[in-house]
């Protein structure tokens, strides 16, 4: 294995952190478009089947990625407990969304918002990256108050990327070359405290390239855990596995019926791309 390397981007294997968590964690949307925006175009949608323990297709999982109009971009991970989980998690339903822009070879996070539904109950948080004044603020929902209020901010020194702009940056090439064998340090969003994932890549073999990510979180045993994850040749993931603290293993697997992204981002110069294994 070769030596750590730092990033102050993420790879594209931090997608096992979204696929693993998508179901678990609280999650969120951004509000509708104003009126007279550019529709939204779907240019990538992905299906998985998530297996809980021993309950097969537990839940369901969905990325999808839109273009805005104007080099802006959408990218949401949802999920949803369903038949006897859905029952037992007060019928759960989970997601991600962040709003890009495309700003000097980078797929720069605008809005990112966490959001869950369970019970009754409804969870938002809400990160907004103002590179004017160089400053990250999260604001939660108060629900008896209907009303988002200022929880936290920091300086906005160098880049940070949410899960979904740090893997589709990773996706179409952005953040520059992978080699079989590095490790990478992975910096998230530092709240509650700071956070470093480190992410392990495997090599390319005619099943796909598998990725170890070890990270610290609650939701795994000793609040540490390993999660694995297989990419395609495209860069698609097609599988997903780790083990969560009281629900045993759960896994994800690509369905047959989705959309892939194709020739890139509108609005992106393909020169701005790096290949895999290329300068």
């Amino acid at each position: 294995m070769a030596p750590l390397r730092p990033l102050r981007l993420k790879s594209r294997s931090v997608i096992i952190w979204l696929l693993c968590w998508g179901v678990l964690s609280q999650a969120g949307i951004l509000p509708p478009l104003k009126a007279g925006a550019a529709p939204k175009a779907l240019l990538e949608d992905l299906k998985y089947r998530i297996d809980f323990w021993i309950l097969e297709d537990a839940a369901r999982g969905r990325l999808t990625l839109k273009s805005l109009g104007s080099g802006r971009y959408q990218a949401e991970l949802s999920g949803e407990a369903q038949g006897i989980l859905g029952l037992l998690s007060g019928g759960r339903r989970d997601s991600y969304q962040t709003e890009m822009i495309y700003d000097h070879g980078r797929l720069r996070p605008v809005v990112y918002r966490e959001e869950s539904r369970r019970r009754g109950k409804h969870y938002l948080k809400e990160y907004r990256f103002d590179y004017s004044k160089k400053r990250l603020e999260l604001w939660q929902l108060k629900e008896r108050q209907g009303n988002l209020v200022l929880k936290w901010h920091t300086k906005l020194k160098e880049a940070i990327y949410d899960p979904l702009s740090a893997f589709y940056n990773g996706r179409l090439g952005l953040l520059g070359p992978i080699k079989d064998g590095d490790t990478y340090q992975i910096t998230g969003i530092p709240y509650p405290a700071p956070e470093t994932i480190e992410v392990s890549l495997g090599q390319q073999t005619q099943e796909g390239r598998q990725v170890m990510v070890a990270l610290v979180n609650a939701a795994f045993e000793d609040k540490k855990g390993l999660v694995f994850i297989l990419f395609n040749g495209e860069g698609v993931p097609t599988l997903a596995w780790t083990r969560v603290l009281g629900f045993g293993k759960i896994s994800g697997k690509l369905l047959p019926d989705g959309k892939y992204l194709e020739n890139g981002l509108p609005g992106i110069p393909s020169e701005s791309r790096v290949p895999e294994g290329g300068e």
